[in-house]
């Protein structure tokens, strides 16, 4: 890999964000309202390094089939932390018959829509963010570039070398760059038929024709995305997706409602509940306390409802559509509450506990606490009342066959192992969170070079005050922080937006106010990076888009 050259005085700017997905996005609009409410004594510079023409969708909200549906109801999703419907209102300022196009005729808040429309949502965030820098004098420049490197220094810069361009001398990084591929089957990867990742699900309806025999290894939300779009697309050939577990996600109910104040399951009540037990909590702790907050909503909590039926997957289905179209699951609604306080449950865990979770609970949580829309459990309904798709549990291994060209999925069973084969594989078993495996050129670098080191618990080890980087010496690299998929090991629960936001929005104002605090970047180096076809230009919003405030 070649990195580009290192400049005698490389160009200067206050702040640099590397990876323009919605983390990004969020990050970057948070940190300007920060500024907005209390400006500094001159306007700071930033630049946006996200290879892609239009920052805000990313990976997650790409365009793609609008059967492709987000798995958090629109009213709590939102680039601001402190304005739940943000994404609400935004769609309620479109054209109908644009929204029409996605299959949207009516705004409710507690619907699930279509995650490429959360894209174009994204893309209006950023076209906000430029009328915003504008407005406060901030230099904000997007560079189409990946980063490789980025270096802190002695003297608490950070230098960030990016393929395209020349290097930035910043004096704070905030690393947003995605989720990591996942590394599940590396042997496979490049061979016709096999899918490393569901996404975009598009992919999967154009490349697969219609007849053809599908396995998907995983039963978690990315599978379900994967079957949906297969049945959306038309799809008549068999569909088999196995798991160690073979357990589907749990159905949410569109009756749920939000409970107004969680007692022992907000963040002040976490701290409250960790008191009465030295400090800390446990499993069994937070699994009362769980409990209790359901109790308080309806009076009595129904195990199995919980935990759900074990055992033939089709049947659990069929119970969880029953449960869900009859009324609604305090216990689902009291674990999406969580979601704001998520990050601090998981830190007043001793390390201990964590361990004891990762090992022995996280597959049933993933199971139930990550609940998918009852549209989608429609469909596949109807592929298992056509016996077109089998759910099964048992996965031990799979490879490629070069004599015919068919993938081998070894199940395990009662009877023994068995042999199921089909012409396409789709990994749907989630993104990678393994630090030292992954190839990504940027995470390598930082912990060859010893600036980072990997949290056992997935991601890269970080400060939970700051969400700054430690390095291989445990120290804090304060210049250089961290949000996202690898910010899950000190903060666990940060696949959902509305944790992303909050933690954006966290470090957005910590960072604005030092900026605010330290001295302005020497304006004797250059603000603005030469080769100005790197960069890009600006480009007019999307016509749905301009009406966006």
């Amino acid at each position: 890999m070649t990195h580009a050259p290192e400049l005698a005085q490389p160009a200067a700017a206050d702040l640099a964000i590397v990876g323009g997905g919605s983390v990004g996005v969020s990050f970057l609009y948070q940190f300007l309202l920060a500024l907005q409410a209390a400006p500094g004594s001159r306007p700071p510079t930033i630049h946006l390094f996200e290879p892609h023409a239009d920052p805000g969708p990313g990976g997650a909200y790409q365009d793609d089939l609008r059967s492709n549906l987000l798995n958090i109801p629109a009213g709590n999703m939102s680039a601001r932390a402190d304005h739940r419907l943000d994404f609400v209102d935004w769609l309620r300022e479109q054209d109908a018959s644009w929204l029409q196009g996605y299959g949207v005729t009516a705004i409710d808040p507690a619907d699930f829509l279509p995650r490429p429309l959360f894209g174009a949502y994204m893309r209006a965030v950023y076209e906000r963010c430029r009328r915003l820098a504008d407005a406060l004098g901030v230099s904000l420049v997007h560079v189409r570039s990946r980063v490789p490197r980025v270096v802190p220094k002695a003297d608490g810069r950070v230098l960030v070398q990016p393929h395209h361009g020349v290097p930035l001398d910043a004096r704070h990084v905030v690393l947003c760059n995605g989720n990591l591929p996942s590394q599940a089957f590396p042997a496979l990867e490049g061979m016709a038929g096999y899918f490393n990742s569901p996404y975009p699900v598009s992919a999967l309806a154009q490349a697969i024709a219609p007849d053809a025999s599908v396995c998907v290894i995983g039963t978690s939300l990315s599978a379900v995305d994967a079957v949906a779009a297969l049945q959306q697309a038309g799809h008549r050939g068999p569909i088999l997706c196995v798991s160690r577990n073979g357990r589907l996600p749990s159905v949410r109910s569109p009756h749920n409602r939000s409970p107004d104040t969680l007692q022992h399951l907000s963040r002040d009540g976490a701290l409250r509940l960790a008191a009465r037990h030295g400090g800390t909590l446990t499993l069994d702790i937070v699994w009362q306390a769980l409990r209790d907050e359901v109790q308080s909503l309806q009076g009595s909590l129904d195990d199995d409802d919980v935990l759900g039926m074990e055992g033939d997957a089709r049947a659990a289905l069929d119970d969880e559509i029953r449960r869900s179209s009859a009324a609604p699951r305090p216990w689902q609604a009291v674990a999406a509450a969580t979601n704001a306080a998520v990050d601090r449950i998981w830190h007043l865990l001793p390390d201990t506990e964590r361990r004891r979770f990762q090992s022995q609970w996280r597959s049933l949580w993933m199971a139930r606490r990550a609940t998918f829309p009852m549209r989608n459990a429609m469909k596949l309904q109807a592929l298992f009342d056509t016996n077109q798709l089998r759910v099964t549990a048992g996965f031990a291994g799979c490879d490629h066959d070069p004599a015919t060209g068919l993938f081998r999925t070894r199940l395990r069973t009662a009877s023994g192992q068995v042999e199921h084969t089909s012409q396409h594989l789709i990994n749907a078993t989630s993104f990678s969170v393994d630090a030292q495996r992954t190839d990504d050129p940027l995470v390598s670098q930082l912990l060859r070079d010893g600036h980072a080191q990997p949290d056992p618990h997935g991601g890269l080890a970080l400060d939970y005050g700051t969400g700054c980087l430690k390095n291989a010496s445990g120290q804090i690299v304060a210049g250089v922080s961290v949000l996202g998929s690898l910010a899950g090991g000190a903060y666990f629960w940060t696949t959902s937006m509305d944790v992303n936001a909050r933690l954006a929005r966290d470090q957005a104002e910590r960072i604005a106010a030092a900026l605010r605090a330290a001295p302005a970047t020497d304006p004797e180096i250059p603000g603005d990076i030469p080769s100005p076809e790197k960069w890009t230009a600006h480009r007019p919003p999307h016509p749905a888009q301009a009406a966006s405030s």
